[in-house]
């Protein structure tokens, strides 16, 4: 059986935070955002280390969450009712901190979403024999 890093091709970074971009424009059109730790989980796939797996799930989560955003700005007044929710507890003029409060839960999400990610495949990775050598490779 082969094992998971068999299977998917370590891509490197950046590619890797492209698809992550991706997967999570697509996915936070479900609505609901425990599915940006799949995402996470999905972009950690092409990539071989931690850092590198929380990297690629925060900064490709963040970036989706961020493009959202601004198209929120740009066509339907996002920041009009940022502001208006944060006027209610007397910060007026501050609705860009709500949006990148929110951008940063959601980078968190991807990345520790990236992490498990990593964890569960090193751990399956381990647990999947290696393949003997036929008669055949030997001679």
């Amino acid at each position: 059986m082969k094992k998971i890093d068999e299977i998917f091709p370590e891509l490197g970074v950046i590619p890797a935070m492209i698809i992550t971009v991706a997967i999570g424009a697509a996915l936070q059109l479900s609505g609901a955002w425990i599915t940006m730790l799949m995402a996470g989980v999905l972009g950690s796939l092409f990539v071989r280390r931690h850092k590198m797996a929380f990297l690629v799930g925060f900064v490709g989560v963040f970036v989706a969450w961020l493009v959202l955003f601004i198209y929120l700005a740009l066509t339907a007044q996002a920041l009009v009712i940022a502001d208006f929710f944060l006027g209610i507890l007397g910060l007026s003029g501050l609705g860009w901190l709500v949006i990148l409060i929110s951008c940063l839960i959601g980078g968190l999400l991807g990345g520790f979403g990236g992490l498990l990610g990593r964890s569960i495949v090193e751990l399956v990775d381990e647990l999947i024999p290696t393949e003997a050598p036929t008669t055949s490779e030997i001679s």
